[in-house]
């Protein structure tokens, strides 16, 4: 579990000591002022129970479609506080057999950019989230890199270059447990690095193989207009 208190970086330099029992050891004060540690509902552990614990009104889900494209990814949820963004997908485990990186699309102003568009079609989406989760036969935790949308109108690009990305791969952006078919991340808000979000934001997501795609959500079913079986990013409304 990912958890932050501002108190390191408003401690004095009092050498670790204290004169008076009643001052914060931390912030010197009495009464203490240093902000209470946040606890998170959703504890990133492989155990899922407390995902049954949120109130369902506050979490945006989406379901596999039937006749979909891509079939890998059967359900994903989505849970949105002022710290984390908290993500459980569940996945067929029989199309996970080697290296798989899933890819995390956020429409952070939930506007409907078709300037920005990604491969599978979709529109509005302003930053990329990517890293693996299941990597050399064994589920690994997923703390991916952050690239911007970089392309102009209609078309393709993100800043892929090392040089480039908001944070790179392996930051501490987020973390993950679980297994290839039951998996569960969250997403340290404060670290995508000046990334506004609006209250309600867009969110999709991918899971590939060999950099192809075999999971995504939201979906729908293929149709000669939507040959990939896109559909609009689920609005996550974050919990204040």
């Amino acid at each position: 579990m990912m958890s932050f208190t501002a108190c390191e970086e408003t401690k004095p330099d009092n050498g670790g000591t204290t004169t008076d029992e009643n001052l914060c050891p931390d912030c010197g004060k009495d009464p203490c002022e240093c902000p209470e540690e946040y606890a998170s509902p959703i504890t990133i552990d492989g155990d899922f129970a407390d995902w049954d614990a949120l109130d369902a009104s506050k979490v945006a889900s989406a379901t596999c479609a039937t006749d979909a494209k891509w079939t890998a990814l059967k359900s994903v949820k989505v849970y949105a506080d002022e710290v984390y963004i908290n993500v459980l997908m569940e996945v067929d485990a029989d199309q996970i057999t080697s290296d798989s990186p899933i890819d995390i699309y956020l429409n952070t102003d939930n506007s409907d950019n078709p300037g920005n568009q990604n491969w599978l079609g979709q529109s509005g989406q302003d930053v990329l989230l990517e890293g693996a989760y299941y990597s050399e036969g064994a589920v690994v935790s997923f703390d991916p890199g952050l690239y911007p949308y970089t392309g102009s109108d209609q078309e393709v690009e993100w800043a892929w270059d090392v040089e480039n990305p908001l944070l790179a791969e392996g930051n501490g952006l987020a973390s993950g447990a679980g297994t290839v078919a039951k998996y569960e991340l969250a997403i340290l808000i404060e670290l995508l690095n000046g990334v506004e979000l609006a209250d309600t934001f867009g969110f999709g997501i991918t899971v590939s193989q060999n950099w192809e795609p075999v999971g995504l959500l939201p979906n729908d079913t293929v149709t000669d207009e939507n040959t990939n079986g896109a559909a609009k990013f689920l609005e996550v409304t974050i919990n204040k």
